[in-house]
């Protein structure tokens, strides 16, 4: 059976919404019941079966350095240090050498926690011969995605304006992505953006040519966005 074995953690933001628990920190270091958040997405990813894990890091990038020469989670970890803020398109691009060479990966924010079985996911990435697949749930959010009747992210909603990048198949509604997605390893073939860009744009440009990014929808389970002060359950800054 095919399994995914690596992973990528988005840990590089500023966590401006975490101030002031991020001005001396990076948010990955940010504890969640005395926890680092990036502990936690680890031995999440590690019990389900992940045996390398590539982190980007910019924000106080150094006590990350110290964090993962301190610490073994029994899986192999690298470093990458961003010189300049690249987001996440652009940070996933960056980590291409660690990634290519795998049929697909999947990325987790690292302000995220969520039920989710990522090898589950990846069997219906697989069934669906997806391009890329995003891990959805019906939620309010800001910046609703577009999906139609078979699962395809078509575009984004933004305030009053609907963008599509393909004529919709079936009924066409609104969902939330959740910070969890698994990627083939192609995508480094068609990356186009240079520098500092949002993996949206990628995956906008990527649906117009016809590529298939689905929505994988986790129905009930739980998820939680760590990334504002309010929505931390409890929090031991040092």
């Amino acid at each position: 059976m095919n399994t995914l074995t690596k992973a990528m953690i988005l840990a590089a933001g500023f966590g401006t919404r975490l101030q002031p628990l991020t001005s001396n920190k990076p948010k990955a270091l940010v504890k969640v019941n005395g926890v680092p958040m990036i502990e936690n997405v680890i031995k999440k990813l590690a019990a389900s079966g992940i045996k390398e894990i590539v982190v980007n890091a910019h924000h106080f990038a150094s006590q990350l350095e110290k964090y993962f020469s301190d610490n073994d989670f029994g899986v192999r970890i690298h470093l990458i240090c961003e010189k300049e803020i690249l987001g996440t398109g652009g940070g996933i691009k960056n980590a291409s050498a660690f990634l290519k060479d795998t049929p697909s990966f999947v990325v987790h924010n690292v302000d995220v926690l969520c039920d989710l079985d990522v090898q589950t996911m990846y069997c219906f990435h697989l069934d669906n011969s997806a391009f890329a697949t995003l891990a959805i749930q019906d939620r309010r959010t800001s910046r609703p995605l577009l999906i139609d009747g078979q699962s395809n992210i078509i575009g984004r909603k933004s305030k009053d304006n609907y963008f599509r990048y393909r004529k919709p198949a079936g009924e066409e509604k609104t969902t939330s992505f959740l910070g969890i997605h698994i990627i083939s390893s192609a995508i480094f073939q068609h990356f186009t953006e240079q520098g500092f860009f949002d993996i949206f744009t990628s995956y906008f440009h990527l649906i117009s040519e016809g590529r298939k990014i689905i929505g994988y929808d986790i129905g009930e389970k739980k998820w939680s966005d760590l990334g504002t002060i309010g929505n931390l359950t409890d929090i031991s800054a040092v």
